[in-house]
């Protein structure tokens, strides 16, 4: 099956500039084989309000509104030979104020319509019905599609760790900041919450396994939540006790900063030898 590059960007609501806090507002992609350009603005403008209380909602929605009609372009010139960014990379320099957007990002994907999804999910996740439940293995293919769009090459998807029971606990092994970390994919969103726990307290057992042994370089990933619910926070707070927990989102961020910090490393390394 041939192979189509999404470039896409996150459209971000940064309401002071200098403090430099935002709430994911929308998502830009952008297919030169197709010759196709789309923007997904969020349908949760409660949440963006309850971020920012002195929120002009009518300006928001305007200017939502306006980018849908920049961006929703089917006719765009195909670029089968040459795929880039250029397209996004002329329009999007002007967004600098409360509506900015992210360093545009590439995915090779053979199935479009499921990865533009997938980036839906990954950044507006809050857009979705509390019926559509996230589980443990959606999480977990959002994290290796996170690894692909960062171009990190040196991902294990099937780490060799075992528990004490011979079993392989993680599902992802990564070189990040100069040490090997392993990674784990939960979901909170649970209806039955003694499911969670049940899944929380086996975990716990193999992290005391493996802190034993010497490993605790471990993080986990959960979907993308506010840990509103009760339950959440008990679980939140057990197992932040013993290791890392980060949302998809916080962990994209995470991604990222290590991606521009091993950039940083990789300049100065090379200005020091010219």
């Amino acid at each position: 099956m041939n192979s189509k590059t999404i470039f896409y960007s996150i459209c971000k609501y940064v309401p002071d500039i200098i403090r430099g806090e935002f709430i994911n507002v929308g998502v830009l992609t952008y297919i030169p084989e197709m010759g196709m350009s789309k923007f997904q603005k969020t349908k949760n403008l409660a949440r963006v309000t309850a971020f920012d209380d002195e929120l002009e909602l009518d300006v928001l929605k305007a200017l939502l509104e306006s980018l849908e009609i920049q961006f929703n372009n089917p006719s765009l010139p195909k670029k089968i030979a040459d795929p880039s960014p250029e397209y996004l990379q002329s329009e999007l320099v002007y967004f600098v104020n409360q509506l900015q957007f992210s360093e545009i990002k590439a995915l090779n994907s053979t199935s479009v319509e499921e990865d533009t999804r997938d980036l839906y999910d990954m950044y507006l996740y809050y857009d979705q019905k509390k019926s559509n439940r996230i589980s443990a293995e959606r999480v977990k293919r959002l994290v290796s599609k996170l690894f692909t769009a960062n171009e990190f090459k040196n991902v294990n998807r099937h780490p060799n760790e075992q528990n004490i029971f011979r079993q392989r606990p993680f599902d992802f092994s990564v070189n990040l900041n100069g040490s090997n970390e392993l990674i784990k994919a939960l979901t909170f969103d649970y209806k039955n919450y003694n499911k969670l726990y049940n899944e929380i307290k086996s975990f716990l057992f193999d992290l005391n396994y493996f802190k034993d042994l010497g490993i605790d370089n471990v993080k986990v990933v959960i979907n993308n939540t506010d840990i509103n619910n009760e339950f959440e926070k008990l679980a939140f707070n057990l197992l932040s006790k013993e290791v890392e927990v980060l949302t998809v989102q916080q962990f994209a961020d995470y991604l990222n900063k290590s991606e521009k910090l091993k950039k940083r490393e990789t300049n100065e390394q090379l200005s020091f030898y010219q």
